[in-house]
């Protein structure tokens, strides 16, 4: 384990925690794989980074700039992703456990197999997203997410909550989305349906 260091991206070594270290981005976009991140400060822009079987463990990315970043099989856990911009992306099987993600914004992402599980994404942006092989959201606050405009086949909101939910209505975007009763009543009441 690595502790209390002060490194840029270009020197973490796979296969290695690091502990509260502060962490800087590159001039140029960043690969990252195989290390875990645990309470660290990262500073400087993530656009275009390369972020490859990571753990982030209680960071504050809250407002970063990750537009167009890369991230396979990472995992953020107790993260603040509060605004955070992952516009443009590409992630694939990620998962955010206990995060906070309001106003995080995903809008033209892809998104292969992510999980999302006790998080709270209020008022996130998923717009114009593409997702493969579902994405489900477990036990997470969704009130006014934005998911218009992306095809929402395979995408599981059924264990989570919203008030209200920003979606495409028709069914080209709405086919195949998975909710539970409660929540089919909010989204029907965009296309005029009462239900009693």
């Amino acid at each position: 384990m690595i502790d209390h260091q002060t490194l840029t991206a270009t020197q973490l070594t796979p296969y290695e925690t690091y502990s509260e270290c502060t962490i800087t981005a590159t001039s140029l976009p960043s690969k990252v794989s195989d290390v875990t991140l645990d309470n660290c400060v990262l500073t400087g822009t993530w656009s275009q980074s390369e972020w490859l079987d990571c753990t982030f463990q209680a960071l504050n990315l809250a407002n970063q700039d990750w537009n167009q970043a890369v991230l396979y099989r990472c995992h953020f856990q107790g993260c603040n992703l509060l605004g955070t911009n992952f516009s443009n992306g590409v992630w694939k099987t990620v998962q955010l456990t206990d995060c906070r993600a309001d106003y995080a914004n995903w809008s033209g992402a892809k998104l292969t197999a992510c999980t999302a599980q006790n998080a709270s994404l209020r008022e996130a942006y998923f717009r114009d997203v593409t997702f493969k092989q579902g994405f489900i959201a477990q036990q997470c606050d969704l009130d006014r997410a934005s998911f218009w405009e992306s095809p929402l086949a395979g995408v599981d909101l059924a264990a989570s909550t919203f008030d209200q939910l920003e979606v495409t209505p028709e069914s080209k975007y709405l086919r195949g989305l998975v909710l539970n009763s409660f929540q089919a009543g909010t989204v029907l009441g965009l296309f005029g349906v009462r239900l009693k």
